[in-house]
């Protein structure tokens, strides 16, 4: 059976994990380290899994377990900790300096690419501190719902509502499909969360309507 688990091994998982763990720099790795890792691992859960079938309480079954859990738990290590190393290398590449990236895999180098790119873009070295702006801008898909009214609209509109019996007549009931940022209404701020029913007026509700953030059940 382990014959199945391909060209990697437990011991090799734990001995990356400890060299990696030691050294401030990144130990130099296969280029598809994180393939090999993944397919020894989905092996060993099959593996597994057999065993557990077959006995649940055998010696085999419970240190193939035991191995599965540690082999998972070393491997995000891993990651992880080249992951820290890789964004350290790339503030010292935005920094101006020239970081050795020869152990990055392939994988690790777009993600390096990609650190320097964003970092870069936000980097100004001329920048006035006292005039600076906001550093990131407002992505393009935000929906930004209706503005409130002012204290003198909404107090106008609630005085009519109320001469007129829109308060109750202008409500709809709805059922809302995601959550919805909290915004100001004429009489109240709504919450909306997903799969609440809330009674709202018409108009508000014709705007989530609109974009798709509520559905309409009936009349309040």
């Amino acid at each position: 059976m382990a014959a199945e688990r391909g060209d990697m091994s437990y011991e090799d998982i734990m001995g990356l994990f400890r060299e990696e763990k030691k050294s401030s720099q990144l130990t130099k790795v296969d280029h598809d380290l994180y393939e090999r890792m993944g397919r020894y691992i989905k092996s060993l859960r099959k593996e597994s899994e057999r065993e557990i079938a077959l006995n649940p309480m055998s010696q085999a079954s419970l240190m193939l377990n035991d191995q599965l859990k540690k082999a998972i738990d070393k491997s995000k290590t891993v990651y992880e900790l080249r992951e820290r190393k890789i964004s350290l290398l790339a503030v010292r590449k935005v920094a101006g300096d020239n970081p050795d990236t020869t152990n990055l895999t392939p994988d690790e180098l777009v993600l390096f690419s990609n650190l320097v790119a964003v970092l870069g873009a936000h980097k100004d070295s001329n920048a006035d501190f006292e005039e600076l702006g906001p550093r990131f801008t407002q992505p393009k898909d935000v929906e930004v719902l209706p503005e409130a009214p002012s204290a003198k609209v909404c107090d106008a509109k609630a005085a009519s509502a109320e001469r007129a019996g829109e308060a109750a007549e202008d409500l709809v009931l709805v059922r809302v499909l995601e959550d919805v940022p909290t915004f100001a209404g004429v009489d109240k701020d709504y919450k909306l969360r997903k799969e609440d029913i809330v009674s709202i007026p018409k108009n508000i509700a014709s705007t989530l309507l609109s974009h798709g953030k509520v559905k309409l059940v009936g009349s309040a």
